[in-house]
């Protein structure tokens, strides 16, 4: 279905144009859903929208901001909720795209702001997107299913149907799919319908966040690139919206590898470096980027903490510091604890500056001591 959330500096947006008026009883209310609706719904509160959110964390920056409830059924629990909720519309974000006869369910719930299962089924299946990418001329890592497991020479991911965020990418062990390893930097394309919105450095296991191989852990834009590769990704936008009808909007996960680009993985929602891009795309002239920070032991928060933090996290406008945990949230090793945001005048001087703020934070926070 067609998108018509327009975001604050969306340029390029398709789709016909809602205006909140934020002194009106008719502004429009979204219900977000996801594993983390944090990021999503501070875009919309800053465009001007109502927000309510379900997610797995109801994180006490969000619940200071709108009406969250925290879904312990995941990802089932979103159906009854979003049944009793009262919205004009719903969107999700990561990573109920694997889950797409559950999106199906809940768009005949409510009004859908996204990508239907149809549309999931297909961009989300690895051979069919090889099949469409080479056929137009992009470049995208040989694919093959277990069953051609025998085929594999060389250097190779294995990868799940299910993963986010680089859950499941792992070089050892059996899995479902494989994909030919390309070594390079790893970016994303943003867009909103088959327009360009951004290209961001992704953060892939960083030590210091404390993040395992190749699992997300941030991002930083805007990244620069050549008019050459800027056009490649516009007519990938248009060959996106055309053969997957995607919608609203989504990333492209790419590996910069000798001056070309290689298109990795498509993500059909609301992703992690919106809200990165949407801050580059208003403070012209700035760079901006995230870091989310990883556990590395067991942890539960302590109303110190979060009050520590909360004092720092700033306005949804632009947070330095975010998705912070309520007082007594167990923490597991390997999951994230919180978000950190950094700006300068260059990538290299965000990324340095992530580095170190999250350094610090996390040997405060496992000290069990913070002073932000």
């Amino acid at each position: 279905m067609q998108s018509s959330i327009r975001l604050k500096n969306s340029g390029g947006a398709t789709g016909r144009r809602m205006k909140p008026n934020c002194n009106s009883d008719e502004t429009q209310t979204i219900a977000v859903v996801g594993a983390s609706a944090r990021a999503a719904a501070f875009s919309l509160l800053r465009a001007g929208y109502k927000v309510v959110a379900a997610d797995l964390f109801a994180d006490v920056d969000l619940v200071g901001h709108c009406p969250v409830t925290r879904i312990t059924d995941y990802p089932q629990g979103f159906v009854p909720w979003l049944a009793e909720t009262v919205c004009d519309s719903w969107l999700y974000t990561g990573a109920l795209e694997n889950y797409p006869t559950l999106v199906d369910e809940l768009a005949t719930l409510r009004r859908l702001e996204g990508n239907s299962g149809e549309g999931l089924r297909r961009v989300r299946d690895p051979l069919d997107l090889q099949s469409v990418l080479h056929q137009a001329g992009f470049l995208f890592p040989q694919t093959i299913t277990a069953d051609d497991g025998l085929l594999r020479k060389g250097s190779w991911l294995g990868k799940t149907y299910q993963g986010s965020s680089g859950c499941g990418v792992g070089t050892s062990g059996k899995a479902p799919y494989y994909q030919q390893f390309v070594s390079g930097i790893p970016l994303s394309a943003v867009f909103q319908g088959c327009a360009l919105q951004g290209v961001t450095r992704q953060l892939v296991g960083e030590t210091c966040a404390g993040a395992a191989p190749f699992q997300y852990c941030g991002t930083i834009s805007p990244w620069p690139i050549s008019h050459e590769a800027q056009h490649y990704l516009q007519r990938l936008g248009t060959l996106l919206s055309e053969e997957y009808h995607l919608v609203g909007y989504y990333g492209v996960d790419l590996i910069a590898h000798e001056g070309q680009l290689w298109i990795i993985e498509i993500n059909p929602r609301y992703t992690a470096a919106v809200e990165i891009v949407q801050q580059a795309c208003e403070d012209v002239g700035s760079c901006f980027g995230k870091m989310i920070l990883y556990a590395e032991s067991p942890l539960t928060v302590e109303a110190s903490m979060r009050d520590q933090c909360l004092s720092h996290s700033g306005c949804y406008s632009w947070p330095t510091m975010a998705d912070i945990p309520a007082a007594g949230s167990q923490i597991a090793e390997g999951q994230p604890i919180l978000t950190i945001f950094a700006k300068g005048e260059s990538p290299v001087d965000v990324h340095l500056e992530l580095q170190k703020k999250a350094e610090e934070l996390r040997l405060q926070i496992h000290a069990g001591a913070i002073s932000c």
